[in-house]
């Protein structure tokens, strides 16, 4: 045998391998979809491994477990929606930069939920189940809501809302109205054809629904 097969021989085969963020991110991914159609308890490691590509002791060795692997995937949605709002408010001084600051939130937020449509419906299934999200994950996700009324907050101080008007509450009403219009957009497309993935659609809801939140809290 020649010296060169004989090295060739010797060469160890080459392994592909994963980084551990890509790892992570395969299994936060395959976990979402999965949760997303059956919930925590409708799906099983097994099932989440071979969609992520990768075996069962990944979830452990990453995560500590399914539950666990689940509650990153509500906390992480919640962190990255958290951070992008905290990005977002700047305080308002005049009426026109209140609508316009206020468009640039909503118009973003519902952007972003639109990109991650599969944690939009686990947490509008699991709204009420902060049992699997433990009260960590649940304090970082309900932070939104005072997070945005804190510009509503800003804009009462300068005069721009009615002093009577609690800001939690325009805060709360958009919140719960992005998360209603998310919840039906299938439906809405099927029964009528219009669905917020249409941007012009989604652009004329925005200005629609800020009108609304607004006629009532003006000062």
């Amino acid at each position: 045998m020649s010296k060169a097969r004989t090295r060739a021989k010797k060469r160890p085969a080459k392994i592909a391998t994963r980084s551990p963020d890509r790892t992570r991110a395969s299994l936060i991914e395959a976990a979402k979809h999965l949760f997303a159609r059956r919930g925590l308890h409708g799906v099983s490691v097994a099932e989440i491994a071979a969609e992520a590509g990768v075996s069962t002791a990944m979830i452990n060795h990453h995560f500590g477990g399914k539950e666990a692997l689940y509650r990153a995937c509500v906390a992480g949605f919640g962190a990255a929606r958290l951070a992008a709002l905290e990005r977002l408010i700047v305080i308002p001084r005049t009426r026109e930069e209140l609508e316009l600051r206020l468009s640039q939130i909503v118009t973003e937020l519902l952007e972003l939920h639109m990109e991650d449509l599969d944690m939009v419906a686990i947490l509008l299934r699991d709204a009420n189940a902060a049992e699997h999200w433990g009260p960590e994950v649940e304090r970082g996700v309900y932070r939104f809501s005072p997070t945005l009324a804190r510009f509503f907050a800003g804009a009462q101080e300068h005069g721009l809302l009615r002093a009577d008007v609690d800001p939690q509450v325009p805060a709360a009403l958009l919140y719960l109205t992005l998360s209603g219009l998310l919840q039906v957009d299938a439906h809405r497309e099927r029964v009528t054809g219009a669905t917020l993935r249409d941007p012009m659609y989604r652009r004329a809801l925005v200005a629609k629904l800020i009108d609304v939140v607004l006629r009532g809290a003006l000062a």
